[in-house]
């Protein structure tokens, strides 16, 4: 067998990262970490602010929602009022229509009534009560002063 179809193999020694090599790549892992170390602190800020809105925002939805709650018992109440009010209409309204058909009345006398005559002393009314102090028991007929 000839030496010639044999490859030749290298016997260089495996040589290791000199000093400077070692140095720089320190070096450059480093800067990654720093940097990796300044986005972790700039992401941890950014979500940081990010809870805090989002905890602002769940305050001012709960707010929100407490308006709502009172703003619909506003309407509510309101509509209540209103239906009532409503109801009053209607009676008054009813009552006015029968009030003007049961109460026609002839002017004309009570005109005529009121407007001959002299003008009379209130005291001496035939309406005038003679004692208006007195009050007549309740189922007994009115005696008067004169009775006791």
């Amino acid at each position: 067998m000839s030496l010639h179809l044999i490859p030749h193999r290298r016997t260089n020694r495996h040589r290791g990262k000199s000093g400077r090599e070692l140095q720089q790549e320190l070096v450059a892992a480093e800067q990654t970490i720093a940097a990796l170390t300044a986005g972790i602190d700039q992401i941890t800020a950014e979500r940081n602010a990010a809870n805090q809105r989002a905890d602002q925002t769940a305050v001012d939805l709960g707010t929100a929602h407490e308006e709502i709650h009172r703003l619909e018992t506003v309407v509510r109440r309101r509509d209540q009022e209103i239906q009532q009010l409503n109801e009053r209409i209607t009676v008054a309204v009813k009552a006015e229509h029968v009030i003007a058909r049961t109460q026609e009345l002839d002017v004309s006398e009570l005109r005529d009534r009121f407007t001959t005559g002299t003008p009379v002393r209130l005291g001496a009314s035939p309406l005038a009560a003679t004692n208006p102090g007195h009050v007549p028991a309740a189922g007994t007929p009115d005696s008067g002063p004169a009775a006791a």
